[in-house]
C-alpha cells in the first residue's frame, strides 16, 4: 500500500469518527418573529404609579404590547413586554391558557413599568377601597396579547441571533438611594432574518420609566427608544427592564419643568438609549445555540404586608392573591447558547441582581425583572429593616420575598438537568 492510500484511509476513518462520536457540529435550526398590538384603553381609566384617583384625560404616545418568539430546533420562548405599571402571577396565568401554539411556561411577559399607563393592579382606583382596574379593557387585553402570541407562532422565518452586554451605559439611570450601587450594563439581542432583515431588537437595561407623572397615558422613555432603533432598523423593538428596585431612576434635571411634566427629558433619555444600542449593533458577537433550554420553578412565600393583605380582603387586590397566608410566584432561567436570561417576579433591589449576575454561567448575562408577576420591591431581610428603604419596604411581600426568590434562582442555576428539560416545584 503506498503512503498516499495510507493517507487516504486514515482521513476516512477520522471523518468517521467525528461523524460518530458528535464531534461535527450540526448548525442550530433557528427561526423567529416578532410583532407588536397597541393596548391603549379608549376611555379614560385610572392610571398606575404616584398617587390614587388619577384619571387619564388623553394619549400622548399609544401603549402597547411586543412579542419575539424564538425557536431552536423545535423548542420555543415568548418574550412578550407590555407598556404597562405590572401584571399579577394570575393575569400572567390567563394570558397562558388562552395561548394554543406554546406550552404556557414557555411565555414569559414583561412590563415596563411605566408609571402612566392604566392601573392593571388595583391599587390606584378613586380610593384605597376600590380597585382603578378597568376590567373590560383589561379582560380584551389579555385576549389580545395571547392573539399576538399565537399569530406569530405561524409567522416563524429562518433567523440569526447576535447578543451582547455593555457596561457602559450612556449617563441616563440613578440611584437615589444608594448611588454607588447602579448596574450600568446593557444587554442587547439582535435577530435578523436569512435574508438581513430585521426581526427585533431586545434591550435589557434596569431604569424607571417615572419621568412623567400627568394626566396623559404615556409609555414614557421607552416610546422614544421603540422609535429610535425601529426606525433605523425596521424591526420590532422590545424594552425588558432589569433589576431597577430601591431606586433605580431615570437621571435628568428635576429643576427644568414642573416635576412629572418634562416630556423633553423622556424623549432625550429613550432616544440616548436608542442611538446607544445602535451604536452597540456593530460590536455584537454571533449566537448559534444547538438548543433552547428553558427551567421554571413555583414557588410560594408568605404574605407579610398588612396593606397587601387588607386590599385583597375588600378586593382591590385578586382574592386569590394569597392562599393560605401565601402567594404563589415563579421565576426562569432561559439558555440561548452563550446567552443566559432569569426572570424576576417583581422590582428587585440592584444589589440583589448584581450579586445575581456572578452566579450566572453566561457570557451574556440578562436579568428579566416584572416579569410573570408583580410583587412589588425585592429587598435582602438586611436591607428590609432600613430606614433608608421605609417606603420600598412598605410595598413588598415581606421579608422573606428575596430569600425565597435566590433560593429558588440559585437552585436552577446549579441545575445538572438534560438539555431541554424543565425543572418544575409544586
Amino acid at each position: 500500500m503506498s503512503f498516499r492510500q495510507t493517507l487516504r484511509i486514515i482521513g476516512v476513518l477520522l471523518l468517521l469518527l467525528r461523524t460518530c462520536t458528535g464531534f461535527t457540529q450540526i448548525p442550530a435550526h433557528i427561526k423567529a418573529a416578532a410583532g407588536k398590538i397597541e393596548i391603549t384603553p379608549k376611555t379614560s381609566v385610572y392610571l398606575a404609579g404616584y398617587g390614587i384617583g388619577r384619571k387619564s384625560t388623553g394619549v400622548h404616545d399609544p401603549l402597547s404590547a411586543r412579542c419575539l418568539i424564538l425557536e431552536v430546533n423545535g423548542e420555543r420562548v415568548a418574550f412578550v413586554s407590555c407598556d404597562l405599571i405590572g401584571i399579577f402571577h394570575r393575569d400572567v396565568e390567563e394570558i397562558r391558557r388562552q395561548i394554543k401554539t406554546l406550552t404556557p411556561d414557555h411565555v414569559m411577559i414583561s412590563a415596563t413599568h411605566t408609571h402612566s399607563g392604566p392601573d392593571t393592579l388595583g391599587q390606584w382606583g378613586p380610593n384605597l377601597a376600590v380597585s382603578g382596574v378597568d376590567k373590560v379593557w383589561f379582560t380584551e387585553t389579555k385576549h389580545e396579547i395571547a392573539a399576538l402570541v399565537d399569530r406569530l407562532s405561524t409567522k416563524l422565518e429562518m433567523a440569526t441571533l447576535t447578543c451582547g452586554v455593555s457596561g457602559d451605559a450612556p449617563p441616563i439611570s440613578k440611584n437615589i438611594r444608594v448611588p454607588r450601587i447602579l448596574d450600568r450594563e446593557v444587554g442587547v439581542l439582535q435577530i435578523n432574518g436569512t435574508s438581513g432583515n430585521s426581526i427585533a431588537t431586545l434591550v435589557n437595561f434596569a431604569c424607571h420609566p417615572e419621568i412623567l407623572d400627568t394626566r396623559q397615558i404615556t409609555a414614557d422613555f421607552p416610546a422614544a427608544l421603540y422609535r429610535t432603533v425601529e426606525t433605523k432598523t425596521g424591526g420590532v423593538c422590545l424594552y425588558l427592564n432589569g433589576a431597577q428596585g430601591g431606586m433605580i431612576t431615570a437621571d435628568f434635571d428635576e429643576t427644568e419643568t414642573p416635576r412629572g411634566q418634562n416630556w423633553k427629558a423622556a424623549e432625550k433619555l429613550g432616544s440616548d438609549l436608542g442611538n446607544f444600542v445602535l451604536n452597540f449593533l456593530p460590536q455584537l458577537k454571533p449566537l448559534t445555540p444547538k438548543t433552547l433550554t428553558l427551567q421554571h420553578k413555583l414557588f410560594t412565600v408568605p404574605m407579610e404586608n398588612p396593606r397587601f393583605i387588607a386590599l385583597t380582603k375588600l378586593k382591590v387586590f385578586p382574592p386569590e392573591l394569597i392562599k393560605n397566608g401565601e402567594v404563589e410566584t415563579e421565576v426562569n432561567r432561559i439558555t440561548l447558547g452563550d446567552c443566559e436570561l432569569l426572570t424576576l417576579p417583581g422590582e428587585a433591589l440592584p444589589n440583589i441582581g448584581l450579586y445575581l449576575k456572578t452566579k450566572m454561567h453566561g457570557k451574556f448575562k440578562f436579568l428579566l425583572g416584572l416579569t410573570n408577576d408583580e410583587l412589588g420591591y425585592i429587598l435582602t431581610p438586611e436591607d428590609f429593616v432600613l430606614d433608608l428603604y421605609k417606603y420600598e419596604a412598605s410595598v413588598s411581600v415581606g421579608e422573606q420575598m428575596s430569600p425565597r426568590m435566590i433560593e429558588n434562582l440559585l437552585s436552577l442555576l446549579t441545575s445538572q438537568m438534560s438539555q431541554g428539560k424543565k425543572t418544575l416545584s409544586p
